[in-house]
């Protein structure tokens, strides 16, 4: 299979910011798109849509529901009849649950394990010998910085904070099982990132104070985090692997 100069790859949470930033940086340089989103299905088509007219990319499309496990197990099953074999996987469906833990619940904690552990797993386990075989087989992860540090104005995400632990854990564990192969396996940790979708953790007026005390007064923008992402899924990155990677703008040096 001739996947080098046309690879195939799937970009979990990619109906809006890093997701779609992703996908729109990507679409020019000739591979096949495997565009999933969770709810967003009307979102998805319309950047799917833009992406064929503008830069004649071949995109697919797939709307599944990961708190479901029979959902994402219906998903790969999809992804394979439709692409055949997938050479890169970036892992980026996810969600931000601010609260400490006298507010967290059984709940939250099991729904944000599903969500950014359980299905990346199912992911990794499902395509990950596609990707080793790939000439250009590459994992990208995007966690977060709320694992990391307690935030500005010590803003706690409990239940996500241990989903992304686990899922930095998985994608470790990929790289050393990649360790003889071509392919790579690294984690992007962005700050706090610039949203273009209602649905928040902070309102619009908490977003701007939160950029007035980061080094630079800006949020990171999820083209940026694209940027990276596509270095790392590109030839120059292949010497890079079993890295997380920091994009904050100074945050974690607070």
């Amino acid at each position: 299979m001739d996947n080098y100069k046309h690879p195939h790859i799937l970009i979990t949470g990619a109906a809006s910011g890093i997701g779609a930033a992703c996908a729109k940086q990507l679409a020019g340089s000739g591979c096949n798109l495997f565009l999933h989103t969770g709810t967003q299905t009307e979102k998805l088509h319309k950047l799917a849509n833009e992406l064929r007219e503008e830069s004649n990319a071949t995109v697919f499309c797939f709307t599944y529901d990961f708190w479901n496990e029979n959902s994402v197990s219906n998903f790969i099953n999809h992804v394979t009849e439709d692409a055949g074999y997938i050479d890169q996987l970036v892992i980026n469906a996810g969600y931000a649950d601010k609260g400490d833990f006298e507010t967290l619940t059984a709940k939250k904690l099991n729904d944000a394990l599903a969500v950014m552990v359980e299905a990346p797993a199912k992911l990794i386990r499902a395509f990950i010998a596609d990707i080793k075989k790939s000439e250009q087989g590459r994992i990208v992860s995007i966690s977060s910085f709320v694992n990391k540090t307690s935030g500005l104005n010590d803003t706690f995400f409990t239940a996500t904070a241990t989903a992304k632990s686990a899922l930095e854990g998985l994608t470790l564990e990929a790289a050393r099982q990649l360790r003889l192969s071509p392919a790579t396996a690294n984690i992007i940790s962005p700050g706090y990132t610039r949203k273009d979708k209602k649905e928040s953790a902070f309102s619009e007026k908490q977003w701007k104070q939160l950029a007035s005390q980061l080094p630079s007064g800006k949020l990171v923008e999820p083209y940026e985090v694209a940027s990276l992402v596509s270095y790392l899924l590109s030839k120059n990155g292949a010497m890079i692997t079993g890295q997380n990677i920091i994009i904050d703008n100074g945050l974690s040096l607070k």
